[in-house]
């Protein structure tokens, strides 16, 4: 079946309900893909339908997973310098990490164990499991059109871009180029740069106003700031999200700025005025 958004934005309501009155840690590792992965598997006595209990998962790993653009972003500003190639792939994952987080909060989930792609419907009240035909393309490809094709997304330029493989200027391209790309001979000293310096890094690019980078790369190599720099925007607009949706869940309160990082990250984010959008 196809997409169904207005299951997607209900999934999302029920979802961090749940979690509102869940334990503030996170699951254990691979909860909700194991769990997804049993309802999944051929021999399933399972009808598909979540647990009640287990709806508050798709709330937490999305969470979860925007932590992990979050640390992959760090890492990518702190390997700017030492290694470019590492700097541009974590910078291309941040992003990725944020489309999973989107996906996840929203009920759409990619089962690397039974290669199978499905999205969380609602019947008679209860989360069902629908799997959907788009496995085959791949997961990457999956996520991301999942959020550019949300109606609160399709406009929105951080997410519009499509990441096909064939496309030169896709944000995919970043990851294929560093990885496939042979005689890139781009190896410095290594020097691992101390948390001042990141975090004055990261207060540049927070400075680069939102939307005036759309596109990652010129078609014929990476470019590692327009990288970075979409990364944390996309990072910036998830906080935002919850932050205008669930701001008094819990859970999200307590997970919206990570301890780990808060001498390096304000999420801040400066907007562009006017005219400059159509310069």
């Amino acid at each position: 079946m196809p997409i169904d958004y207005s299951s997607a934005n209900r999934v999302f309501e029920l979802a961090f309900e749940k979690l509102n009155t869940a334990p503030v840690s996170f699951s254990n590792p691979g909860t909700l893909s194991n769990h997804i992965a049993g309802i999944l598997q051929p021999t399933a006595r399972s009808s598909g339908v979540i647990p009640n209990d287990k709806k508050h998962l798709f709330a937490s790993a999305s969470i979860e997973m925007w932590h992990r653009s979050v640390h992959s972003f760090l890492w990518s500003v702190a390997l700017t310098d030492s290694s470019p190639i590492w700097a541009s792939i974590t910078g291309y994952y941040a992003s990725h990490f944020v489309m999973r987080a989107f996906a996840h909060a929203f009920g759409f989930f990619n089962s690397f164990t039974r290669k199978k792609a499905l999205q969380i419907v609602i019947s008679h009240g209860c989360f069902v499991c629908s799997v959907l035909p788009e496995r085959d393309k791949g997961e990457h490809s999956f996520y991301w059109r999942v959020v550019k094709y949300h109606p609160e997304f399709q406009s929105n330029p951080l997410f519009s871009k499509t990441i096909y493989e064939g496309n030169r200027t896709s944000d995919c391209f970043q990851r294929n180029f560093v990885n496939y790309t042979d005689h890139m001979d781009n190896f410095v000293s290594y020097a691992c740069p101390k948390g001042e310096q990141i975090a004055t890094a990261i207060d540049k690019i927070a400075h680069y106003h939102r939307f005036l980078v759309t596109t990652p790369c010129d078609g014929s190599s990476p470019h590692l700031p327009s990288i970075q720099i979409l990364a944390y925007q996309r990072i910036v607009t998830f906080r935002e999200y919850l932050d205008s949706h669930v701001f008094s869940n819990r859970f999200w309160k307590t997970h919206r700025s990570p301890t780990w990082c808060r001498d390096l990250i304000t999420f801040q984010l400066d907007d562009p005025r006017p005219e400059q959008l159509h310069n």
